[in-house]
């Protein structure tokens, strides 16, 4: 079977403002329209749903065409969405104003998908922090979504906070929203494979930027979906590898018999990147498959 190559989307949403909600504006300026980067993979056949792949921290969806091949080929169209910040989608390196703009685009993601794929049933598939808004999403918006898949969630993410002014007049000085801080990823951290970390490690568009804005609404996000979880009212899949620093699936496994929870042995926290990463989307494909019918 011919590989579908993916296609370019740019979706033109609105700039935000501070709190995240949607702002003003219809030209292409500070405060005008915003570029959001999405590569769609067409499904090889008469499709049977559609996929939205939110990426981790640092991270952009281009690196999950593998992925999305594996899904193509069971006939899911899927969509590669660069969170803002991220990847080739505009915004400043690693900054959001908020989960109010994270939900805001993902829902044009979904409302692009639904206008491809009008009767076609919705996934979301989150990796780390992506799992978190895909969770989030899921929550307020249940009827949008068909079926959930969490990879490696970060229930408890730990970023490092931007350095505090310093000075003679520090006592008056603010952090700005978006003052950079570190994501604190590691290549020994998230791979077992090395050829797998080599490839992390030269991507241009991976970076360990999170601004402070993000890092004050990730913690509350966090907070707000691990007590949420067991409440999730779609086929819900958690995926977690050994490792227990980045995502402790002791905590998934709280959530009850409301979601499946599989501990992949020997695994590493990039699960649909390391050496068994084919196997990991092959297993979410057979899963996807299970429960849509």
């Amino acid at each position: 079977m011919a590989v579908t190559e993916p296609l370019a989307t740019y979706l033109e949403l609105r700039q935000s403002a501070e709190d995240g909600s949607e702002g003003a504006g219809l030209s292409h300026s500070s405060k005008g329209l915003f570029l959001l980067h999405v590569l769609e993979l067409a499904a090889y056949g008469e499709p049977r749903g559609g996929v939205t792949l939110v990426h981790d921290a640092g991270d952009h969806g281009g690196r999950y065409l593998d992925t999305a091949r594996v899904l193509a080929e069971a006939r899911f169209a899927v969509a590669l969405p660069d969170l803002r910040g991220h990847g080739k989608s505009e915004g400043s390196r690693g900054h959001s104003a908020g989960i109010a703009e994270v939900l805001r685009d993902l829902d044009s993601v979904q409302d692009h998908l639904a206008y491809r794929l009008p009767v076609a049933p919705k996934v979301l598939v989150g990796v780390g922090l992506g799992a978190l808004y895909a969770l989030r999403y899921t929550l307020d918006k249940p009827g949008n979504v068909a079926a959930l898949v969490l990879v490696s969630p970060r229930w408890r993410p730990a970023f490092r906070a931007p350095a505090a002014p310093g000075g003679l007049f520090k006592m008056f000085k603010k952090l700005a929203p978006d003052a950079p801080g570190a994501i604190g990823n590691d290549a020994t951290r998230l791979f077992r494979d090395e050829a797998a970390r080599r490839a992390w490690s030269s991507d241009p568009l991976v970076h360990d930027v999170i601004t402070q804005r993000a890092i004050e609404q990730v913690g509350a996000v966090a907070a707000d979906v691990e007590r949420r979880l067991a409440q999730v009212s779609v086929p819900t899949l958690v995926l977690h590898g050994e490792g227990r620093e980045l995502s402790d699936a002791s905590i998934s496994k709280a959530a009850g018999a409301s979601v499946e929870v599989r501990e992949l042995r020997g695994a590493a926290h990039e699960l649909l990147h390391d050496s068994e990463g084919p196997q990991v989307a092959a297993l979410v494909r057979d899963w996807l498959q299970q429960v849509l019918g």
